[in-house]
Formats: structure tokens, C-alpha cells, sequence
């Protein structure tokens, strides 16, 4: 079986995690930042290559299967979009947009192109998470 081509847009705090996971589930095999050092560096740990606008990425990378898009929250319905309508299923971190509108038009867009739209919504490491399941395992919830 093949592995899944990977792009992580966003490379900060989240994104690098998510650099870090996609070249142990599949082969990453681009970051993309604004911040031109910080994707050079990613890039360089991981081996893959780097790119400073999402635009370039979809233009030079071919077949890729899944774009995580990390970018910060007000990006991430026109990355999303962008990336459903190059032919990528997308890994969006939450919130997955702004505004309802946006959340709509991310969907529509995934429907029409045939793609999966995934939004990151995991709490089980959020501190008032782990408090509450504690105390429902103690017995005291």
C-alpha cells in the first residue's frame, strides 16, 4: 500500500506537531509558513520541501492526499477551500472558520469537489477534560 502524500500549512506550535505525526503516518512531503526560517527549519528536520504561500504549494505539488491546515484561525476557511478545490482532502485544526458562512462554504466545497473535510476537535489532553474524567474515575462525579 502506498503512503499518503502529506502537506502541513502552518508550521507554528500545531503545525510542527502535525509535521511530526504526518511523516510517521505517511510521507511528509511539504511545510508551508509565511515565516520563510521557520518552514526552512521544519522542512530541514523532516526532509521535505518548504513553501511561503499556500498558492505555490498546490501549483508545484503534485498528488498530494491530505493537507493539514494550521494556519491561524481566520485562514482557515480560504486555506481549506483552496486546498478542497486543488483536489486534497483537508485535516483542519479548529475552530474550523469564523462564521457559520465560512463553515457552509468549506463544506459546499468539499462536497462539490469529491473531498474529505476533516476539523481537528480532540479535548481528551484539555486539562478540564482530564480533571472531569479524574473525578468521574475517582467516583467523586
Amino acid at each position: 500500500m502506498r503512503k499518503l502524500r502529506i502537506a502541513v500549512v502552518g508550521v507554528g506550535h500545531i503545525g510542527s506537531q502535525h509535521a511530526k505525526h504526518a511523516s510517521t503516518l505517511g510521507t511528509l512531503v511539504a511545510v508551508c509558513d509565511i515565516k520563510q526560517d521557520r518552514a526552512k527549519s521544519i522542512a530541514e528536520q523532516f526532509g521535505c520541501t518548504a513553501y511561503f504561500s499556500i498558492d505555490e504549494l498546490l501549483v508545484r505539488e503534485e498528488n498530494l492526499d491530505l493537507i493539514a491546515i494550521c494556519t491561524p484561525n481566520g485562514l482557515h476557511a480560504e486555506h481549506s477551500i483552496k486546498a478542497l478545490k486543488a483536489g486534497c482532502n483537508v485535516l483542519c485544526e479548529k475552530p474550523m472558520a469564523i462564521t457559520v458562512h465560512d463553515c457552509e462554504r468549506m463544506i459546499h466545497t468539499a462536497e462539490e469537489t469529491n473531498r474529505r473535510l476533516f476539523i481537528v476537535k480532540q479535548n481528551r489532553f484539555n486539562p478540564p477534560v482530564k480533571a472531569v474524567k479524574k473525578g468521574i474515575d475517582e467516583g467523586k462525579l
